[in-house]
């Protein structure tokens, strides 16, 4: 649900894809939205303590988001508008932990949609956004929020899109209109990222204190997607691919997320790849995700093989929604941390076994009020620390979306 507020003002004119002359524009809309989600989490972790000792084995956990959007729509057809969304979760620098009690601009940009297509320009997730892999429900199972219930300085952190896809670094991007018919439609998205992880008013014209980069080694990133979607009888089918590519920014330090205790030295240009499908019927939904990371987050001296995969199943009935799923990866983790806090060597820093087994179960108890319970089983062999990491973390959360 969503409450709409009626600006007082209006746009006078826009003149966009071919327009001879000024057209008028009508109100805009606002529409605020958003979510606070409890969660209560009890977890074990076999490598679970770091420089800073032990850890305990339960807590509790409040994520909240705010959402902006404005919306208009000109004379001539072209729709236009802006988001603005608050979060109190982690951003760069932190990027695999639990956020805080400040919001922090999660997403901002301006986007004009009409028959050429969709343009956003701002702070957003990109292209990525088309790609499609393993289902989950409620709080995410082996992709969502048991990440923040685990020692991140010991356990590696591989997602399902590969390279992070709810990343939101200033970027332009372009969607081509959905081609095709009423049963079979094909869609492409590609973003424009001048510095990967580079967020609102960052510019990225300096070096930090003792020349490196803090933020992350990746400037002029592309992200591509094409997303095919059909229609079989009572079969719905989603297929997508993905490209991504980046150049490394000369700077040399520690590699993405790697602070002060990461692997030193300047990232490798990276190309990487990947493929995801999801098929429904009847309530279930059946999926899964391929990725090739490349050269992503290595440094010169690394170069073995880097890739994750997912697969899973979800069932909805009624106010009920059901799935188990799994991902799988290895690859380079240079960020990770022995126990006594100190930087891995580059070559034990590769993580070559990860895997993640999650279930869970959400139910609606009224509109936009959840339920939700989530368990992920994990076991991870590397050379960072010890050779294995192995725990889980049970999730059980009461989430309502406005």
């Amino acid at each position: 649900m969503r409450k709409t507020l009626l600006a007082t003002t209006a746009f006078v004119g826009v003149a966009f894809a071919g327009a001879a002359h000024a057209a008028p524009a009508s109100p805009i809309s606002l529409n605020v939205g958003g979510y606070t989600d409890f969660v209560a989490g009890f977890y074990h972790e076999a490598e679970g303590t770091s420089a800073n000792g032990a850890r305990a084995n339960h807590d509790f956990e409040t994520e909240a988001k705010l959402n902006f959007d404005a919306t208009g729509k000109a004379a001539n057809g072209v729709e236009y508008g802006a988001n603005i969304g608050l979060w109190n979760g982690s951003e760069a620098g932190t990027l695999w932990g639990n956020g805080g009690t400040s919001f922090t601009l999660n997403s901002g940009y301006v986007w004009l949609s009409g028959a050429f297509g969709k343009v956003l320009l701002g702070d957003e997730h990109g292209a990525s956004d088309l790609f499609v892999y393993a289902p989950t429900v409620g709080e995410g199972q082996v992709d969502g929020r048991y990440t923040d219930f685990v020692d991140q300085h010991t356990l590696a952190f591989f997602q399902a899109s590969g390279i992070d896809n709810t990343e939101h670094s200033t970027k332009v991007t372009y969607y081509t209109p959905k081609v095709g018919n009423e049963t079979h439609k094909v869609q492409l998205g590609i973003s424009f990222i001048p510095t990967l992880y580079d967020y609102g008013q960052s510019v990225n014209n300096y070096k930090n204190g003792a020349g490196t980069s803090k933020i992350s080694p990746y400037v002029d990133v592309i992200k591509s997607a094409l997303q095919y979607t059909g229609k079989y009888g009572k079969v719905d089918v989603t297929a997508s691919a993905q490209l991504i590519a980046g150049s490394h920014s000369n700077e040399t330090g520690t590699v993405l997320f790697g602070g002060s205790s990461g692997v030193a030295g300047t990232a490798r240009d990276f190309t990487s790849y990947g493929f995801g499908t999801q098929v429904g019927y009847n309530g279930w939904t059946f999926g899964g995700s391929y990725t090739d990371l490349g050269h992503y987050n290595e440094v010169a001296s690394q170069g073995k093989s880097q890739e994750t995969y997912s697969g899973g199943a979800k069932y909805e009935f009624d106010k009920v929604a059901v799935a188990a799923n799994y991902l799988g990866g290895k690859g380079y983790v240079n960020y990770l941390q022995t126990t006594a806090g100190t930087a891995p060597s580059a070559a034990n820093a590769y993580v070559g076994s990860f895997n993640s087994y999650g279930t869970g179960a959400a139910y609606t108890w009224f509109p936009g009020l959840t339920s939700n319970i989530d368990g992920v089983l994990f076991a991870q062999k590397s050379g960072v620390t010890t050779d294995h990491d192995d725990g889980y973390v049970v999730l059980v959360s009461q989430k309502l979306a406005f």
